[in-house]
């Protein structure tokens, strides 16, 4: 899942903006293994619980990301 949305990315003009909790999640788990560079503004809370509409911007794919990406292609083109 995460190595689609990877490539999704990839596909993107960057920097490239997400706004859907969800891609911002799944942002959060390529950042996290070090796959992109990304601005992720902390989540806040409303003061009803009610979460605030965030915007995360994609900065760059690292070297790593890049790695995996042709890793992950090579493997698909070889099946």
């Amino acid at each position: 899942m995460s190595m689609e949305f990877l490539r999704v990315i990839a596909e993107q003009k960057l920097p490239y903006v997400l706004h859907t909790p969800a891609d911002i999640d799944r942002l959060r788990v390529l950042r996290a293994a070090e796959l992109v560079t990304a601005f992720i503004p902390p989540s806040d809370r409303a003061p009803d619980a009610r979460a605030i509409r965030q915007l995360a911007q994609v900065e760059s794919i690292t070297a790593k990301g890049k790695l995996a990406l042709n890793k992950a292609t090579s493997a698909f083109i070889e099946l």
